[in-house]
C-alpha cells in the first residue's frame, strides 16, 4: 500500500476504535447508565477537527487526481458520493456534538433521541470508511502510477494526528486518558 493510503488506512483504524467507544457509550446510555458526555464531545471534536483539517483534504486531493483520469470516468458517481459524504459527515459530527452540549447545558432531550442521533453518526461513519477501504482505495492503487504518487506526496501536508500521534493533552485529555486505560480491550 502506498504511504499516503497507508496513513489514511491507519486513520480509519483509529476512527473505528473511536466508533467502537461511541457505540459502547451509547449501549451504556441505552441501559440507563450515566452518560459520559464530555468523552463523547471530545471524540466528536477530534473527528471534526482532524477530518476537516487533515484526513478529508488528503483524500480529496488524491481522489481529485485519480478521478480526473480517463479510465476513472465510469466511477464519476462514486467520486461525487465520496465528496458529498465528506461534507455531510462533518456536519453530522458537528450537529451531534451540539446535541450533546445542549443536553449537558440542560436542554430537554429524550435519551432515545440522543442515542438515535449517536447511532446514526456511528453507522454513517462506518459505511463511509467501508466504502473507501473496499472500493475507493483499491481503485486509487490501480489507477495512480508512481509519478502521480510522488507528486501527491510532495503536495500533500498530511498533518499529525492530535490524538493518536502527537497527543494534545490540553484539548483531548479525557479521550486520551480513556484510550490509555482501555488499550488492551
Amino acid at each position: 500500500m502506498r504511504p499516503l493510503l497507508e496513513k489514511l488506512h491507519k486513520d480509519h483504524i483509529n476512527l473505528a476504535r473511536l466508533l467502537d467507544l461511541m457505540s459502547s457509550e451509547l449501549d451504556a446510555l441505552n441501559a440507563g447508565h450515566e452518560a459520559n458526555f464530555d468523552l463523547k464531545i471530545e471524540m466528536l471534536d477530534y473527528v471534526e477537527h482532524y477530518a476537516e483539517q487533515s484526513h478529508h483534504p488528503t483524500e480529496d486531493q488524491i481522489n481529485k487526481v485519480a478521478f480526473r483520469k480517463k479510465s476513472m470516468q465510469q466511477h464519476k458517481a462514486l467520486y461525487e458520493r465520496i465528496c458529498k459524504e465528506h461534507v455531510e459527515l462533518i456536519g453530522l459530527a458537528r450537529n451531534y456534538r451540539k446535541t450533546l452540549e445542549g443536553a449537558m447545558q440542560g436542554e430537554v432531550l429524550l435519551r432515545e433521541e440522543v442515542e438515535t442521533r449517536g447511532r446514526e453518526f456511528v453507522a454513517l461513519q462506518r459505511q463511509h470508511i467501508d466504502l473507501e477501504e473496499h472500493e475507493v482505495f483499491p481503485l486509487l492503487e490501480k489507477v495512480l502510477n508512481d509519478k502521480d504518487w510522488q507528486k501527491l506526496e510532495q503536495e500533500i501536508s498530511h498533518g499529525e494526528d492530535p490524538l493518536f500521534h502527537r497527543q494534545d493533552f490540553n484539548r483531548f485529555r479525557s479521550l486520551i486518558d480513556y484510550l490509555k486505560a482501555h488499550e488492551n480491550e
